[in-house]
């Protein structure tokens, strides 16, 4: 796996004038999840979760770190999870900066991540393909078999800058 993989992609505003200029074609687009930014790191049985800041956050998420049971760096949103339903911000924060979780909090509080994009897997660094190659290679891992505690963040379809 080599180095750190830690990059930041944050988001940030652009004027219309710019936006005129860019073609939707060229862009995909994601729903803003109510989480924090992480990257999974694992290999050779090494398992960690980060923080957008770099910071390993894996002890406050055992649930996660136990369901690793690959070989790979992803980009994705942690986030707290009731079967279907996506919970608040507020659900995660009593997860978040804690040395050590109850089974309570375990169990009331779900950890999950919604996966945006693949960077190393199962020995190969994708980082130098293409957005849409990493996103066809992630989907098709992820339909392999299921993943409980991860899932794949939709893409919102657009052809205009008007919606």
């Amino acid at each position: 796996m080599g180095g750190a993989f830690l990059s930041p992609m944050l988001a940030h505003p652009i004027d219309r004038a710019e936006l005129d200029t860019l073609d939707p074609a060229h862009f995909r687009a994601e729903w803003k999840w109510d989480g924090i930014r992480v990257q999974i790191a694992s290999s050779g049985g090494a398992r960690r979760l980060y923080s957008r800041a770099g910071e390993d956050v894996s002890g406050a998420f055992p649930d996660i770190v136990e369901a690793i049971d690959f070989d790979g760096v992803f980009d994705g949103e942690l986030l707290v999870r009731h079967e279907e339903a996506i919970a608040s911000f507020n659900d995660l924060q009593q997860r978040l900066n804690r040395k050590t979780v109850t089974p309570r909090l375990l169990k009331e509080h779900p950890a999950h991540v919604r996966l945006y994009d693949v960077l190393w897997l199962e020995g190969e660094d994708l980082r130098g393909l293409p957005f849409d190659q990493r996103r066809s290679r992630l989907e098709a891992w992820m339909a392999e078999r299921p993943r409980p505690r991860f899932d794949v963040s939709p893409l919102v379809p657009f052809t205009d800058w008007t919606h």
